[in-house]
């Protein structure tokens, strides 16, 4: 957790200094179901990721804090581990094992599909004070477990505007030309509960 001016910057919030430029390309490759593959000019093994190009940036926390940006790195980890989007700790409450979900807007229920981690109980009262989002709405859910369902991230295929959605893991053909900015979770069941 970093403290900035008395307010908590979220750890899966990104800051200025972490951009770095994009250089994307399509490059051949046999193993694609199409023969070629969104990727970097100069591509690593580390840049692909359950079958996608992920984005690359720093992890410096140093710069503007751009509170309407998530960093990917921290929010994927924080998906894969349940940690708490806020202070990196466990998200789950340790006497109910539920996790817990704060929204400024009502969640996208019908779907169940989540992008923004878990919050901890710890955490929750003081995002609602500070977030001037949450301040003046604040939805919030607990569930139980999650599982991986895929990816939210610009779309580029050749010839085409780049367009954001979320991919399915089971979309091998469009993650191969996918830019994969957040893990999404599916949700089975959010329970509404009073703040």
């Amino acid at each position: 957790m970093v403290i900035a001016a008395q307010a908590v910057v979220p750890y899966v919030t990104a800051y200025s200094e972490e951009t770095v430029a994009l250089n994307l390309t399509f490059i051949r490759d046999a193993w694609s179901l199409s023969g070629v593959r969104l990727s970097y000019a100069d591509p690593t093994s580390s840049d692909w990721d359950m079958g996608v190009l992920w984005a690359r940036q720093k992890t410096l926390r140093r710069g503007k804090v751009l509170y309407d940006e998530l960093h990917t790195l921290r929010q994927k980890e924080c998906m894969l581990s349940r940690l708490c989007q806020v202070c990196q700790g466990p998200a789950s409450d340790p006497d109910t094992g539920l996790l817990t979900w704060v929204f400024h807007v009502e969640p996208p229920a019908a779907s169940g599909h989540l992008s923004k981690p878990p919050i901890c109980r710890g955490c929750l009262p003081e995002a609602i004070t500070v977030c001037p989002y949450l301040r003046r709405e604040a939805h919030v859910y607990s569930s139980g477990d999650y599982g991986v369902w895929g990816v939210k991230g610009l779309v580029v295929s050749p010839g085409r505007k780049a367009v954001l959605r979320d991919v399915p893991r089971d979309d091998l053909h469009t993650l191969e030309f996918t830019f994969a900015r957040a893990l999404v979770v599916h949700v089975p069941e959010l329970r509404r509960e009073n703040v």
